[in-house]
C-alpha cells in the first residue's frame, strides 16, 4: 500500500511540475518572456535644393536644423532601430555625423541622386548629422535605451 502511494505521490509531483511549466512558458504566470521589439525604419530625405545654404549661412557657421534640408529634421529612436537616409535632391549628399557631437561616429560617403543609406543606431544618445558636402543642413536623431 506505501508503494502504491508513493507512486500517486509521484505522479502529482510531475503533473504539478508540467502544469506549472506550461503556465510559464506561456506567460500566464511570472510575466513569460517578451519577444523582442520589432526594429522601426524612419527614413529621413534631403529635400530637392537642399544644396542651397539658406540666406546669411556661412561656412564655419553650425548646420541649420531644418525640414526644409533633411526631413524630417529631428527624431528620436530606440536602441535598434534603423535609419534609412534617401537623396531626394538632384545632386550628392552626405549623412555624417559631426565629429564628438555623436556617441559613435558614421559616414555614408556620397549618396546619390534617387539612392539611400541605412544605419542601425546601437548605442543610446544624441546624434547631431550634417552634410560634408552641404554643411549648412543637419539633423539631430536621439536614440534611447
Amino acid at each position: 500500500m506505501a508503494s502504491k502511494n508513493l507512486v500517486v505521490a509521484v505522479v502529482v509531483v510531475v503533473v504539478v511540475v508540467a502544469v506549472v511549466g506550461a503556465l510559464f512558458a506561456t506567460g500566464m504566470i511570472g510575466g513569460g518572456a517578451q519577444p523582442p521589439r520589432q526594429a522601426k525604419v524612419v527614413r529621413i530625405v534631403s529635400v530637392k535644393d537642399s544644396y542651397i545654404p539658406p540666406e546669411g549661412w556661412k561656412p564655419g557657421d553650425p548646420p541649420v536644423i531644418s525640414d526644409k534640408y533633411f526631413n524630417p529634421s529631428r527624431v528620436t529612436l530606440n536602441v535598434g532601430d534603423i535609419v534609412e537616409y534617401v537623396n531626394e535632391d538632384t545632386t550628392p549628399h552626405t549623412f555624417t555625423t559631426i565629429r564628438g557631437k555623436a556617441p559613435v561616429s558614421f559616414d555614408s560617403g556620397p549618396v546619390e541622386p534617387g539612392k539611400s543609406f541605412r544605419y542601425t543606431f546601437r548605442t543610446p544618445g544624441d546624434y547631431n548629422i550634417y552634410c560634408t558636402l552641404h554643411p549648412h543642413k543637419g539633423v539631430v536623431i536621439t536614440v534611447q535605451p
